[in-house]
């Protein structure tokens, strides 16, 4: 029962939302079915399987918000969940900041589910694993990794009369590989909604490589070096930088955004001509939901162009407060 279709998840939530006696009520219904298999010192270790759904119930009297969440689904339970919610929303003191929920959104058909990853088996679990080990083995070294997949949906719906829905797959892969002088060590980690695009036989090799490369690693003096950065450490920067992209910390002068004596670095040049970043849900590589957890449609975002600072993140209370669009 972890992965419900769309017409699944919405009749669960018309039934919540018809319980509910508060001003306003949002509904969010979410689950993930899916496996591992880690393995240490070129030996499979554990594996497992997971499946879960969760249901939130945020009832709203005013400006006072209260949040119940349950993993049962006979009416009962549903009634007792929103029963909950509504009377910590009694208790809750007014939310300054509180937003009126969303009506109907439009969004676009995302592209994050896979069928082929949805229909991963621990017998492909343990294919793939075995073809990472057969790597370390063969040069005599030693690994350590987890394979993951998951299928996972989410749902929610307000009485405002918003629905969304979104379905994804995913697997993950991670490898730590040493010599056995514990000399050299090599570490690889990528993830896929596709599991065509995983291939942890090459992606052992990368990790061997890198194992038996800094077995005789040097040290070198403190100094300026042009290095070039492997996807996962860039990714690692660019998450920790993106932070800071938020417009709110950026006025309030919280972040690396934040212009001295006031004001946001918004439109300035921080970066290279060379570089240019944006955000797209339909990406075939990364792709992601077509709406956030405030239900507002999340489309294709510049954020950088040749090294300018095209925009930042506004939440919809920012928005509201600045006369601007919110952007998610």
């Amino acid at each position: 029962m972890a992965i419900l279709s769309k017409e699944e998840a919405q009749a669960i939530l018309k039934k919540v939302l018809a319980y509910s006696k508060a001003d306003s009520c949002e509904i969010s219904l979410s689950g993930s079915d899916g496996g591992n298999i880690r393995y240490a010192r070129n030996a499979v270790s554990t594996a497992g399987q997971i499946s879960v759904m969760n249901l939130s119930v945020s009832s709203t009297f005013g400006k006072k918000t209260g949040s119940a969440s349950i993993n049962e689904f006979d009416d009962a339970s549903l009634q007792k969940v929103v029963k909950r919610a509504e009377e910590l929303a009694m208790l809750a003191p007014e939310n300054p900041e509180f937003m009126p929920l969303l009506g109907p959104q439009t969004f676009q058909e995302s592209i994050t589910y896979n069928e082929k990853t949805a229909a991963i088996t621990p017998d492909t679990r343990a294919e793939m694993v075995g073809k990472s080990l057969q790597i370390s083995k063969a040069a005599g070294l030693e690994a350590a990794g987890f394979l993951e997949n998951s299928t996972r949906f989410n749902s929610v719906m307000n009485s405002k009369n918003l629905f969304a829905y979104n379905k994804s797959t995913d697997v993950s892969f991670s490898v730590t590989i040493r010599n056995k002088e514990g000399t050299g060590s090599g570490y690889i980690e990528q993830s896929f909604n596709d599991l065509d695009k995983m291939d942890t036989l090459a992606l052992s090799k990368i990790a061997a490589s890198k194992a038996t490369g800094s077995a005789s690693a040097k040290a070198i003096e403190p100094g300026k070096y042009t290095v070039i950065l492997e996807p996962l450490a860039a990714s690692d920067m660019l998450s920790n930088m993106f932070r800071g992209f938020d417009a709110r910390s950026a006025d309030e002068g919280r972040s690396f955004m934040s212009k001295k004596g006031g004001g946001t670095r918004l439109g300035e040049q921080l970066f290279s001509d060379n570089v240019n970043i944006y955000s797209d849900p339909m990406n075939p590589e990364i792709p992601s939901a077509a709406w956030n957890g405030d239900g507002l449609a999340i489309k294709r975002t510049q954020w950088v162009e040749k090294g300018v600072v095209k925009n930042l993140s506004y939440s919809r209370y920012w928005a509201g407060q600045k006369g601007v669009q919110p952007l998610p």
